[in-house]
């Protein structure tokens, strides 16, 4: 009986070491973080609550490992629904690298891919979900096709440039890899569409012919939304960083080029800019167009021990952020090296104690056979 206790009580403590670690340790963390100080309402319109994320890398077919696989989605299944709980964002952005196979796969297993992110970002009712793309969802420019940009432009409705506006807060979202300025059709379409949300952003401001031009509910400056970060020579210019290196960053390959930031900045005259790609935090408190920029790091353990995702409040005129840690990888494993040492430590303990009771036991019955002889 008392070795049918002891099992249990291991069951049982394995068990809490299991929902501490899967569940319980994200709310935990999470908890730390809060909604950044809230702007002023502009025109009667409350800011606009954002939540923003990169580079999930979901593992594919050709080079994922299952195990590594269900632990990297696992983790930012947890992280983002609890957010979804706890902070509610009325938008969440997605800035590219939604894959890690996803110019590789084939359409069944794109399709599949699909249906995992939305099972594994599933957002509540209320709660917008947008996903710009990345160079592992279509390719790097020079390896891109039709057919992988039609493909995700047909699930994610975002393969150039496109304008989403909130209560008079408008944000753009830009195809880093068509921002080659090559005369490429891909290149050539958003250019043309990068011109055309131009021309909304100046009809706003009551400049130029704006006969059959959209108009903005509410005129202000544009939020930029990219995979790419802008123009920098290395994160050695960052205000704030967590990159572990500071590498040269190459043209076109870790950043967009001067050339394709000059013409952004141009032709949308924006106040802040989000970016990801490089896996690592950087804030930029005037990047090459003078204004705010902050590259997000990856959202998977799979490419930082230590990744985050930031939560914004932006009204028509200013914006405050916040930057949530998630839990740590290397923590969660050390909790659970210390847990498993004590549970074995423990289960020897008592283990000895029940042995010696059966020992006691036995002892005493040998005795009474003798007696009753």
């Amino acid at each position: 009986m008392k070795l049918r206790n002891l099992l249990l009580r291991v069951a049982f403590g394995a068990a809490c070491l299991l929902v501490f670690n899967e569940f319980i340790v994200y709310y935990l963390v999470l908890l730390e973080c809060q909604w950044p100080t809230k702007p002023l309402a502009v025109n009667g319109l409350e800011p606009v609550k954002v939540m923003l994320l990169a580079d999930t890398h979901l593992l594919g077919p050709i080079h994922g490992h299952w195990f590594d696989r269900l632990r990297r989605e696992w983790q930012m299944h947890r992280t983002f629904q609890s957010a979804m709980t706890l902070f509610r964002p009325e938008v969440v952005f997605v800035l590219g690298d939604i894959f890690d196979e996803g110019n590789w796969v084939n359409q069944k297993d794109f399709d599949l891919y699909v249906e995992r992110f939305r099972k594994l970002f599933h957002t509540p009712e209320g709660t917008q979900l947008h996903s710009i793309v990345g160079n592992h969802d279509i390719g790097f420019h020079y390896a891109t096709h039709p057919y992988l940009v039609h493909r995700f432009g047909k699930k994610f409705n975002n393969t150039g440039v496109s304008l989403d506006s909130i209560r008079g807060v408008n944000f753009v979202s830009i195809n880093s890899i068509a921002m080659e300025g090559d005369g490429c059709q891909l290149c050539e379409t958003a250019e043309k569409e990068l011109r055309s949300v131009s021309a909304v952003f100046k009809c706003g401001r009551g400049i130029g012919k704006c006969e059959n031009v959209p108009k903005l509910e509410e005129y202000s400056q544009p939020i930029i939304l990219q995979h790419f970060p802008m123009h920098r020579d290395s994160d050695k210019l960052c205000k704030e960083h967590d990159s572990p290196e500071m590498e040269l960053y190459r043209e076109r390959w870790e950043v967009i080029s001067k050339e394709s930031t000059d013409l952004i900045g141009e032709l949308l005259n924006p106040r802040l800019a989000f970016s990801g790609h490089s896996h690592h935090f950087c804030y930029m408190a005037k990047n090459r167009l003078g204004i705010e920029e902050y590259t997000l790091p990856s959202f998977s353990w799979r490419n930082k021990n230590n990744p985050s995702f930031i939560l914004a409040q932006i009204s028509l005129s200013e914006h405050s952020i916040s930057r949530c840690q998630m839990p740590v990888e290397s923590t969660i494993i050390n909790i659970y090296l210390v847990g498993a040492i004590l549970l074995v430590l423990t289960t020897i303990l008592r283990l000895g104690g029940v042995l010696s009771h059966l020992r006691i036991f036995s002892r005493g019955r040998r005795e009474y056979k003798k007696l009753i002889k």
